[in-house]
């Protein structure tokens, strides 16, 4: 029996390709409206049905569509698109939370893009450490002999790519901030912002040197987040600026790190009993919020994340931990 599945296209880069039926032309003189509108509405069908057949396993919301696979079986059909339906509706964070998230728990460092002063006409880039104010945005302490200073005092046209804390590669997250980004010159608002950037950075001696700068973004131009494969779009400024940072993320790393060291058969008894995945070799939980967590399943050799929801939103750590409890008890029950 074929067990072959496209899930592994959540951690691989692949080529999307729409193939469309082809059309006999009639002029349409010759052809009634009516006619014309089904002859459309049937082959726009038939597409979709393919499509749908194309990306079965792709996980998260669809995914991509590959050619050239071999078939899958009608077992394997249905459990993935059991799969597929779960992922449509799995509680998610919103693309504004999730970039909010994202920033506020970066490293604090990111590669600030701006437009060149002394090779006028090209971008340049610099990897400089930033910390977020209440609304999301950057604030900085620059030097005077960075060449990225001089390039936002002529030109205050700017953008900030920021990656998930741990970013290993393009199935990791990412947020950049287009925007304004002008000198702070007022005392007391460098005051405030000298607050804000040591509590990200609490060792940054330079924030009292003289020829040091500080610069905050003073308008959100637009937001590009990418979640990692299958999960990516442009966010309102309003909708970013207003988003929350989720508070779970704060303990996330050890809650994890427990369960995937000590756990491990529980998150895949999880897997099996609410996403309907069977033949789950491994389950390791890659990313926790308040609405549930991502998992990095193995199966049949094959490696791809899947989103596994909470039964209701955590509040709190020992909320987290009632929930994952919870859950493991009705998966063994159910098993």
């Amino acid at each position: 029996m074929l067990h072959v599945t496209l899930f592994s296209l959540l951690l691989t880069t692949v080529t999307c390709s729409r193939v469309s039926l082809p059309t006999i032309r009639v002029p349409s003189a010759v052809r009634p409206r009516a006619a014309i509108h089904l002859a459309e509405a049937e082959t726009q069908a038939i597409e979709d049905e393919e499509e749908k057949e194309e990306r079965l396993g792709a996980g998260g919301r669809g995914g991509h569509a590959v050619r050239g696979q071999p078939e899958l079986s009608e077992e394997e059909k249905i459990i993935q698109t059991k799969v597929m339906e779960h992922q449509k509706s799995a509680a998610r964070l919103t693309n504004a939370e999730d970039a909010r998230s994202l920033v506020g728990y970066s490293t604090g460092y990111a590669v600030l893009s701006t437009l060149s002063k002394s090779l006028d006409g090209y971008p340049s880039g610099s990897v400089v450490g930033f910390a977020p104010d209440e609304n999301g945005l950057p604030v900085f302490c620059f030097s005077t002999m960075s060449s990225h200073t001089p390039d936002l005092v002529r030109d205050p046209k700017a953008a900030l790519t920021v990656t998930a804390a741990g970013f290993q590669g393009a199935a990791d997250g990412r947020v950049t901030l287009v925007g304004d980004i002008s000198r702070v010159k007022h005392d007391d608002e460098v005051a405030q912002l000298r607050e804000t950037y040591k509590a990200v950075h609490p060792n940054a001696f330079w924030v009292e040197f003289g020829d040091f700068l500080w610069f905050r973004m003073t308008e959100l131009k637009a937001v590009r987040f990418i979640g990692g494969f299958a999960r990516a779009g442009d966010i309102g400024a309003d909708d970013y600026k207003a988003a929350e940072v989720d508070p779970i993320q704060a303990f996330a790393a050890p809650v994890m790190s427990h369960m995937n060291d000590d756990h491990g058969s529980s998150t895949v008894a999880m897997v099996e009993h609410y996403i309907g995945l069977d033949q789950v070799e491994k389950a390791d939980l890659v990313a926790l919020d308040k609405l549930g967590f991502n998992v990095a399943i193995t199966r049949l050799g094959q490696t791809f994340k899947l989103r596994l929801p909470f039964p209701r939103p955590a509040t709190d750590r020992k909320d987290v931990k009632a929930l994952i409890v919870e859950m493991s008890k009705a998966s063994a029950g159910a098993a």
